[in-house]
């Protein structure tokens, strides 16, 4: 493989680019300010996947673009390396072919990330030109410390010290299939669980089926991740069921049933199917039913004869309910009869309500063209306001049932929140 195809090709922990070139040795040096550039590392925030993440934000001078435009690629390169001098590699390459005239106008933004464990590292950086081998490179350091009163103290115990993300489409931004660590949640109870989750994959109105809101609904940026660290629960006396559902056309979307790894090759692909373009005509005559149709996939869900991955233990089993959705709302008319039942179930319902706060600009592992003096894109398009949630008809519909509701904001509220429904569980 020559050079230039080395470096483009994407690697894994050690990344096949940094084989070409003397890369310990350009940090070594420091900074021999061939290129102009800055980099710094951002506050660790804790993430909707529950972990540490860790982000640099590296800023190219446009005019550095400009003055080698069409000629080879500019390659920024990134490596962690943690305590025990484990590294962990990852680069990306702007091609100088296709930029544009005005690049000069502008700064280049790259910003990579890595989930991270607490403990200390050292991030080595380096900017190269492949036509004529300039380079700049830095140091710098990154201490992470554990999260504060953790209510799930032990969760990252398994975990790995640096996992890079990777750049991504949707919806495999949304679940992450190249993370691959699990958290350590393990549930152990006295009676044998069947632990239901539902998702409400919808989209936010699912009375009005003419909106279409991003992939099914923008609540789906914290619900998949949250489906993701539910599904590595560890219950060791029980089962653990999945279904997504899109209410808009009353389906079952996906469902998958004794889960100890969520099935991604067939739950991404279900929602980007999904959502108000694939109503059918049938769908459209009974949407006032679409609120009883949650009903009825929740009443199956928690009676007693409903399926298990172990039909002989069935009856001994306690059904755990866990309802993951955005605040929903349903058309003026709706039928929003709560559920009804013989008597109150041997079951535990759980509801988190996830908010979607006001739109950020996405982290990610992105390359992406900003205007000097502006960090970040821009957090909504241009002549379009603020996107507002609805009221929330779905606690209404289970309100029979005493569910325990939780309602989450932020990651901090939901890592709380799920402590506390495990710590409830476990008493069963």
């Amino acid at each position: 493989m020559g050079g230039a195809e080395a470096i483009l090709a994407q690697g894994g922990s050690l990344d096949p680019a940094f084989k070409t070139i003397p890369f310990d040795s350009w940090v070594d040096q420091g900074d021999q300010a061939h290129i102009r550039w800055t980099a710094r590392v951002l506050p660790v925030e804790l993430s909707n996947h529950q972990r540490l993440q860790a982000k640099i934000d590296i800023q190219v001078d446009g005019n550095e673009l400009a003055r080698r435009r069409g000629k080879g690629h500019l390659v920024t390169l990134v490596q962690f390396s943690d305590s025990d001098n484990r590294v962990y590699q990852t680069h990306e390459a702007i091609d100088l072919q296709l930029i544009k005239d005005d690049i000069g106008k502008s700064n280049i933004s790259y910003m990579p990330a890595a989930f991270v464990r607490p403990g200390d590292y050292r991030i080595s950086l380096a900017i190269f030109a492949t036509a004529t081998g300039e380079h700049s490179a830095m140091r710098l350091p990154l201490h992470v410390n554990p999260i504060k009163n953790d209510p799930l103290a032990g969760a990252s115990r398994d975990l790995p010290p640096v996992e890079i993300l990777k750049a991504a489409q949707s919806p495999d931004d949304l679940f992450l299939p190249n993370i691959t660590g699990r958290l350590s949640l393990p549930l152990e109870t006295r009676r044998p669980l069947r632990v239901e989750i539902l998702v409400n994959a919808s989209p936010i109105s699912a009375g009005e089926p003419s909106r279409t809101e991003q992939i099914n609904n923008r609540s789906l940026v914290s619900l998949i991740p949250a489906l993701k660290v539910i599904s590595e629960t560890n219950v060791r006396n029980g089962t653990l069921n999945v279904a997504l559902l899109d209410l808009t056309t009353q389906h079952v979307i996906f469902q998958q049933d004794a889960v100890h790894e969520l099935d991604w090759p067939k739950l991404g692909p279900s929602l980007t199917e999904a959502g108000p373009n694939k109503i059918d005509i049938h769908a459209l005559e009974n949407r006032r039913q679409n609120a009883q149709f949650f009903v009825s996939q929740v009443r199956r869900r928690i009676e007693s004869s409903a399926p298990s991955a172990k039909p002989d233990s069935n009856s001994a089993s306690l059904p755990i309910l866990i309802v993951l959705s955005g605040p929903m709302a349903f058309a003026s008319g709706e039928d929003l009869h709560p559920i009804e039942l013989a008597g109150k179930p041997d079951a535990e319902v759980f509801y988190f309500r996830v908010h979607s706060l006001p739109e950020r600009p996405p982290i990610d592992p992105f390359l992406q063209e900003q205007r000097r003096g502006r960090r970040g894109p821009m957090s909504q398009q241009p002549g379009r306001g603020p996107m507002t949630e609805p009221d929330d008809s779905l606690e209404r519909t289970l309100k029979p049932l005493q569910p325990h509701l939780f309602d989450v904001y932020t990651p901090a509220e939901f890592r709380k929140a799920l402590a506390n429904m495990l710590d409830e569980i476990s008493r069963s």
